[in-house]
């Protein structure tokens, strides 16, 4: 598949990046680009993860590139276990982001909105049934440019998160455990 071209508008001219799933090559450049301000035990954590989403099969890295570098990634694994409190829910034929992040300079550009709606092209053709994923406070935003459900709100190392869902099908989440919790 040919990378999905996206224009960003910038302060006096436009921007060109694109969207492609990472390869064992761009571990390094990622790292570099996107930790911040972690630490050195917290830039070790990000390293590991990223080496095993861009080494899976199960699983992939997808970067937005443009001519500074990364500036944007989202990670995406064909299944994982919902949190304990949605035992029985209708999650195991989903798809899980377990990462977005967009580079601070590069935001409210469109770059999250592409790199989400590639994960969620990744997981159609892998033919799951949608999408799911917890946020701390972008639930609206989710829910507001790509029609995710805030499906229940869950507790993750002490820190309030919504677990958000989307079905490609028609059929919308009508579960009774849907934020009764």
């Amino acid at each position: 598949m040919n990378p999905e071209k996206c224009r960003a508008a910038a302060p006096a001219a436009f921007r060109l990046w694109i969207i492609k799933i990472a390869a064992e090559s761009d571990v390094d450049s990622t790292l570099t680009q996107l930790s911040g301000q972690m630490s050195q035990r917290q830039r070790q954590a990000f390293r590991d993860k990223l080496e095993r989403y861009v080494r899976k099969p199960d699983r992939d890295l997808i970067i937005a590139v443009n001519a500074e570098g990364i500036v944007g990634l989202f990670c995406i694994i064909e299944a994982l276990p919902t949190p304990k409190a949605l035992a029985g829910e209708p999650f195991h034929q989903f798809a899980c982001c377990t990462g977005l992040l967009v580079d601070s300079g590069y935001r409210r550009q469109g770059i999250g909105a592409g790199l989400v709606r590639r994960g969620e092209e990744w997981a159609m053709e892998r033919e799951k049934a949608g999408l799911w994923l917890v946020t701390h406070g972008a639930a609206s935003w989710y829910a507001r440019h790509f029609g995710y459900e805030p499906v229940a709100r869950v507790q993750e190392k002490g820190v309030a998160k919504t677990l958000m869902a989307k079905c490609f099908s028609e059929s919308s989440l009508s579960s009774p455990a849907v934020l009764s919790r």
